[in-house]
């Protein structure tokens, strides 16, 4: 029966049995309402004046935050891809202290970046630039040294310059995996933003509203906030998805 029902319906079928089975769970006590709040109860927190400037704050400063903080690792994550992908010197020298450095789990660095530059937005930016510039960088290395020898050898052939060889060659080869680095550390960075936001705990944003409804037994605004955090996950997947589709068509390259 499931079968017969569009693909578009099909993706539903859980979280409607999950938002069914949480009602139930509410409506017969089978957890306690301080520990569970309903769905009426979650629905209602948008209403709520002081709630709603709260979450409307944390969602500016999370985005903003996220935009900032991914956009400066991938910048500094294709570049230093480029120059390990391109220079066989420099993939001697730094190449694997940065395998060795990225095996580090992210939230571990979260001590050391509060030590260094305190509680403030600086620790948050870097955390989020780190989550980004790691799978940018394996992603263009990687596909720098997807360009084939074969065509490699016909530049060299045809006295290409270095501009020249890298816009006609190298790039055109490493677009798909630059493509899913993208994907990547844009998906990867707004894990980490609402993640440090909060562990550190102060300031603003969608991470901070879960700590501070947690501390004031407000599970009705946790909820609230943790289904508007996976909504705009799901948003931003969808369009990174899209957007990979059209480049990598724009591009000739099949996905």
């Amino acid at each position: 029966m499931i079968a017969r029902l569009p693909a578009a319906l099909r993706g539903w079928i859980l979280p409607l049995a999950l938002v069914a089975l949480w009602w139930l769970a509410t409506e017969r006590a089978w957890i306690d309402a301080a520990f569970l709040a309903s769905p009426a109860r979650v629905a209602e927190v948008p209403f709520d004046p002081q709630v709603r400037v709260l979450l409307e704050q944390g969602l500016v400063a999370s985005v903003l935050r996220y935009l900032q903080g991914a956009v400066l690792g991938v910048l500094l994550g294709t570049a230093f891809g480029l120059l390990l992908g391109l220079s066989p010197v420099a993939d001697r020298l730094f190449g694997q202290s940065f395998h060795g450095f990225r095996q580090v789990a992210m939230f571990a660095w979260v001590p050391l970046f509060t030590a260094w530059f305190g509680v403030g937005e600086t620790t948050k930016l870097a955390f989020v630039a780190l989550a980004a510039f790691k799978p940018m960088v394996v992603a263009t290395q990687d596909g720098v040294r997807a360009a084939p020898a074969a065509l490699r050898e016909v530049g060299r052939s045809l006295c290409l310059s270095r501009r020249r060889t890298m816009l006609s060659i190298v790039l055109p080869s490493a677009l798909p995996a630059l493509v899913t680095g993208l994907q990547l550390a844009f998906t990867f960075a707004w894990l980490a933003t609402i993640g440090v936001e909060a562990l550190v705990g102060f300031g603003s944003g969608l991470g901070a509203v879960l700590i501070d409804g947690r501390d004031n037994f407000r599970m009705d605004v946790v909820l609230f906030g943790i289904l508007v955090i996976g909504g705009l996950g799901l948003l931003l997947n969808l369009a990174l998805d899209r957007l990979a589709a059209r480049v990598l068509r724009w591009a000739g390259v099949r996905a």
